[in-house]
């Protein structure tokens, strides 16, 4: 007797053959229709907006500043893998021992390693440093300098069942259960008050929130209102005492904007911006420019692109958009939005 299995979790093709008296053997004829543990899997993404949809049907947990990835339990042995599908284990050794992490021996897990400094902030250049060392000697130096943490936030696949078609609130009870305590993998908490939990960000000045629903079902590659991300976004008043020279499109006008600020010990640097200009905006700002006087370089800081930068006396303003600002004092992810003083 052949027949298919239809359902949320699964399908399948089979035949039953009736052996003798009572005894059928069942015999699946189709191959399975995902190697969840060898296959690279792009993670669900979350759709951007400006407004928080406060409702019943949503839960709420930070958006954690850091690299996402696919944590492959098989066995003994796990594998960690980017969204780009770059393996990454040998660079997280802290994060690679199944015995002391996890009460399962085979799954796919979705969450953010990061790395934390004293306060409990993601500081996101500390886990691009970890990335980036690659002998083993640089790797053992970064962790014990800066250890990684991996919040998980969703549980794809475990212990042979698919769970992409079960609930957000499902999933996540499965994920608890299998995280072990004192380890390195943390499971990223929820909350039910979603503008309380927004209003604490922006007053830590974390990067932001998303709210999911409670019942959405996890779609691999896909982008869905099921996730919506808010993200928190300053802005601020700057200086601008410099500029790149500009290539490609942007060869006539200028490449980014060197920015200062004024405090207590003087000028500060605070990084550059380059994003945020239309074409328009482009040709406004660099005849603007090109009437202020050069001068030498304002600032101590040894920047990579000094040779290809011209300083300018800092008496333009503008106001920029941003995410944080870095331990160094530079705006991380800054946005321009206008010219608002010349002169």
């Amino acid at each position: 007797f052949y027949f298919k299995l239809h359902s949320r979790g699964i399908e399948g093709e089979f035949r039953i053959y009736h052996t003798k008296n009572k005894d059928y053997l069942l015999e699946r004829v189709d191959q399975p229709v995902h190697n969840w543990i060898q296959s690279e899997i792009s993670p669900m993404l979350a759709l951007q907006k400006k407004t928080l949809p406060l409702s019943d049907e949503y839960i709420y947990e930070i958006k954690w500043d850091g690299i996402r990835v696919n944590i492959n339990v098989d066995e003994e042995h796990i594998k960690i893998y980017t969204r780009g599908g770059l393996d990454v284990t040998k660079r997280f050794p802290e994060l690679t021992d199944i015995e002391k992490s996890f009460r399962a021996s085979c799954g796919v897990l979705d969450g953010e390693i990061v790395c934390l400094d004293e306060k409990g902030k993601p500081v996101f250049k500390d886990v691009i440093y970890r990335m980036q060392r690659k002998s083993e000697g640089e790797i053992e130096r970064a962790l014990r300098k800066y250890p990684a943490y991996c919040y998980l936030f969703d549980c794809i696949y475990l212990d042979g069942k698919s769970l992409t078609s079960e609930p957000l609130i499902r999933r996540r009870e499965w994920l608890e259960d299998l995280i072990k305590k004192d380890t390195s993998y943390r499971l990223s908490e929820t909350f039910e008050d979603g503008k309380t939990l927004l209003d604490a960000v922006k007053q830590h000045e974390l990067e932001g929130i998303i709210a999911k629903r409670k019942e959405s079902q996890y779609q691999p590659g896909r982008r869905s209102d099921d996730w919506i991300k808010i993200k928190i976004r300053n802005t601020a008043d700057a200086v601008i005492i410099g500029y790149t020279e500009g290539k490609g499109d942007r060869s006539a006008y200028f490449g980014a904007l060197h920015l200062g600020e004024f405090t207590d010990e003087g000028l500060t640097y605070r990084g550059k911006v380059g994003t945020g200009f239309d074409s328009n905006m482009m040709k406004e700002i660099s005849s603007v420019l090109k009437k202020v006087k050069k001068i030498k370089k304002p600032v101590k800081n040894k920047l990579p692109d000094d040779k290809m930068s011209v300083w300018i006396n800092p008496e333009l303003w503008c106001e920029i958009q941003y995410a944080s600002v870095t331990e160094d004092g530079a705006f991380r992810e800054p946005v321009f939005l206008k010219l608002i003083k010349a002169g």
